[in-house]
């Protein structure tokens, strides 16, 4: 068995009084979160800021906090792979845009209102990050509230 290490980002933005979560379609057509591999040398916070910003664009993203990793199994060309990806969670400024590239066969993209993002969320997997990235974006407005 091949084991490979991926990091990504769950990256929101705050839009008024909106929080929006923003998702890649990848190319099997659900909707998830950039991510890839790590490159020698590379931690997985640098790890999942590159990848974030060559399949999406997006860049002067503020890091907040690591999040967790998921891991499963896939067979490729005959090779049994167990992946691990490290999430990390994201803020974006508020006119962040996406341009997307390509990268990874990685065209279109969306940001949802975060009431949404379960739902738009492709794979069950990720539910249990999700989650924790919606109580620390929650938390830090309560923190934000607190000091105004």
């Amino acid at each position: 068995m091949r084991h490979e290490i991926s990091a990504g980002g769950i990256i929101y933005r705050r839009r008024g009084v909106h929080i929006e979560i923003f998702f890649i379609k990848d190319p099997y057509g659900r909707w998830t979160f950039p991510k890839g591999h790590q490159e020698l040398g590379e931690t997985l916070i640098e790890t999942a800021t590159r990848e974030i910003e060559e399949e999406t664009g997006l860049s002067q993203l503020r890091f907040i906090a690591p999040i967790g990793r998921t891991t499963f199994r896939f067979r490729q060309e005959g090779h049994l792979i167990q992946k691990a990806v490290h999430f990390f969670l994201f803020e974006a400024l508020p006119t962040a845009q996406e341009k997307m590239t390509g990268e990874g066969a990685i065209w279109e993209a969306s940001w949802v209102r975060a009431h949404q993002a379960f739902h738009t969320s492709g794979y069950r997997n990720l539910d249990r990050l999700l989650s924790k990235a919606l109580r620390l974006i929650a938390e830090q407005g309560r923190r934000m509230m607190r000091k105004r």
